[in-house]
């Protein structure tokens, strides 16, 4: 009856987008949503150019997949469970005129290029600069650059390595993004509360991302677990970690918590620090309407998705109802954002 259990659908709807990092949709903001903030003229325009591309990306983007998905039910219909992920494939070869097959190849070779070279500079940077340089190396002169250089180079190839070790692990792409998931499970409430709560420090981010792995390793080499028990066990155990490191470790250095707190004025629990460095606290009102934007947002994004693929579909009647909805969605954005 249900294509997937009951504790994987709680896992992605109740879990999976708080708890996990995953490129691209870091809880809390990350790398790639910051780029594109700061490639912006204005803070509003920082703010609009992000809604835009949440639009674009989860609910204009994912249609031609769906279409393409649900037409391979009719075009193969006889495929075993165990290929029909292979319908896909399938409908590209037979279909696709020959032009545009072979420009997809090159736009996936390009996009998986892309991706490589991304994640093995952004890993390299992250081992070189931020913990070689900082912890190991006490000047900067010439030689000392040219043996960062050497040591990126190395740490690169050693990030292939352990990603092709990886990949013989895994026998599908459903496995990499479960990988992925998992191997980040518990970092993201680290990433969301670091915004609200001054106790949160390096070593709480510490935990929280080296904790998953060895939770994972034992949820599935130990215990031979399977998602989603395995990613149960792992947000519950990497959460109680760097808690127990953040209690039992010092906060960030006062001065920085003092500029941290001039510069972004945040919410949350953030009291001790305010009254210590005798900065007004901003008012308790705004979260009320920052929470009221989140959740229209989520209204508007989800009601836009399901308004277009009815007007794909032909019931343009019902299309118009979550036009509706959508549209009060960003109502409610903009009354939120406007308060805020």
């Amino acid at each position: 009856i249900f294509s997937i259990s009951i504790g994987t659908f709680l896992a992605y709807i109740g879990i999976q987008w708080w708890a996990s990092w995953y490129p691209g949709a870091e809880p809390g903001g990350g790398g790639y949503i910051a780029q594109r903030m700061m490639s912006t003229k204005s803070e509003k325009h920082a703010l609009w150019a992000t809604l835009f591309f949440q639009i674009t990306h989860y609910v204009i983007r994912p249609w031609p997949w769906i279409l393409v998905g649900l037409a391979t039910i009719v075009l193969y219909p006889d495929l075993p469970d165990s290929q029909k992920r292979l319908g896909y494939v399938m409908a590209i070869k037979d279909y696709m005129p020959t032009g545009l097959k072979g420009l997809m190849v090159v736009a996936m070779l390009a996009a998986y290029m892309s991706t490589i070279s991304t994640q093995l500079n952004w890993g390299a940077s992250y081992l070189v600069n931020d913990f070689y340089k900082r912890f190991f190396l006490k000047t900067n002169t010439r030689k000392t650059q040219k043996k960062l250089v050497l040591v990126g180079r190395i740490t690169t190839l050693l990030l292939m390595a352990i990603g092709l070790y990886v990949t013989t692990m895994v026998e599908s792409i459903s496995g990499i993004w479960k990988f992925l998931l998992e191997c980040g499970a518990g970092l993201g409430l680290v990433l969301i509360l670091r915004w609200y709560w001054w106790r949160i420090n390096v070593w709480s981010e510490i935990t929280g991302t080296l904790s998953p792995f060895l939770f994972y390793g034992i949820s599935k080499f130990f215990f031979q677990w399977e998602f989603p028990i395995s990613f149960f066990f792992t947000v519950g155990m990497t959460t109680v970690a760097w808690l127990s490191v953040t209690f039992f470790t010092d906060s960030k250095d006062k001065s920085h918590l003092q500029t941290f707190l001039i510069r972004v004025k945040p919410l949350g629990w953030w009291k001790p620090v305010y009254d210590k460095f005798q900065i007004k606290k901003p008012s308790n009102k705004p979260i009320y309407f920052l929470l009221l934007s989140w959740l229209s947002a989520i209204v508007m994004a989800y009601a836009f998705l399901f308004a277009t693929g009815k007007f794909i579909f032909g019931f343009y009647e019902t299309g118009l109802y979550w036009i509706l909805v959508s549209l009060a969605g960003l109502t409610g954005l903009i009354i939120g954002m406007k308060h805020y």
